[in-house]
């Protein structure tokens, strides 16, 4: 199959890149860095001449895996112009592309889109049908339902042919720990510096590492059944749920560091929910299911930010 990934070199993107290539998959990755890669182009999602080109160049593609976006709540607070302008104009430039060459089209949204209705019960895929921007808490949340809408707009009105990718909790080695990153990863970093690090109260997720996600995204590509008319999504996460207070002293003990490092503080009353109950029955229907458990997983990011640390510290010597 002949696919085009936007967002490729991101965390997911680089990856997916990868996994897609091993299963002899013709690829083509887009983003924004300035790079010279094999099978990688450098192009901006948000000028339609840069999505143009890339069809026109290549005779246009069996598939699209659109990850390319503005990701996270506090960016989104932070910057929210861009981040609506990105993450709409790009995916409708990426549909009328996929319209005119009659591309499938794997829209990645995020677990977000739930929003206030994860206090209330396990959220499922067709919770979408309930969803408005009154029930999300943050920009990036509304930036992402809104892209589903659009895509779902287009399925049922003109035809396109494509499917839904809602994340939970992506982890991994790789990431450069900020504010604007995971709890996993500002929980191993600052353990690994001594320096102490905030966990929110009563919060609870469950993670997912980046390899199983990553299989959980090959698994829909293989066996979703793509229908004229028809908009369907997948929660792609496992279900090994754990408190952030756990999470929290689970790292402690995985790097050796002290419980006084644990700053535990309320959760925050905007922006963000306690917890994120969902179903991922429809994923594991197509086969797919976990193979790093949380504690495993941990160790592998714990090993890769150990090797960056030790190069900061010997950069501070020099």
């Amino acid at each position: 199959m002949k696919i085009l990934i936007t967002g490729a070199l991101g965390f997911i993107g680089k990856r997916l890149f990868s996994a897609l290539k091993e299963q002899k998959h013709n690829v083509l990755g887009v983003d924004l860095v300035i790079a010279d890669y094999d099978d990688y182009i450098r192009a901006d999602i948000t000028y339609f001449e840069d999505v143009w080109k890339q069809f026109k160049d290549n005779n246009g593609f069996d598939m699209v895996i659109h990850l390319a976006g503005e990701v996270g709540r506090l960016n989104g607070e932070e910057y929210p112009q861009r981040m609506v302008y990105v993450n709409e104009i790009g995916t409708l430039n990426l549909i009328k592309m996929c319209l005119e060459y009659n591309t499938k089209l794997v829209y990645f949204s995020t677990s977000e889109v739930y929003g206030t209705l994860f206090d209330e019960k396990e959220v499922k895929e067709e919770d979408f049908y309930v969803l408005s921007p009154s029930r999300v808490t943050n920009v990036y949340a509304m930036s992402k339902l809104f892209g589903e809408g659009l895509v779902r707009h287009y399925v049922k009105n003109y035809g396109l042919l494509a499917v839904g990718i809602r994340p939970f909790m992506v982890y991994g080695p790789g990431i450069i720990a900020s504010r604007y990153k995971s709890a996993i990863d500002q929980f191993v970093y600052n353990a690994l510096k001594n320096k102490p690090f905030t966990v929110h109260k009563g919060s609870e997720r469950a993670w997912c590492y980046v390899d199983d996600f990553v299989n959980g995204v090959i698994t829909i590509i293989n066996k979703h059944e793509f229908k004229l008319g028809t908009y369907e999504a997948y929660n792609v996460g496992t279900q090994e749920y754990i408190a952030t207070e756990d999470l929290a002293k689970l790292v402690l003990e995985l790097t050796g560091k002290p419980s006084e490092l644990m700053k535990i503080v309320e959760l925050p009353d905007k922006f963000i929910s306690g917890r994120k109950r969902f179903s991922n029955e429809k994923l594991r229907a197509l086969g797919w299911q976990q193979s790093v458990p949380l504690r495993e997983g941990l160790q592998k990011v714990i090993n890769w930010y150990k090797g960056m640390v030790e190069n900061e510290n010997s950069s501070n010597r020099l």
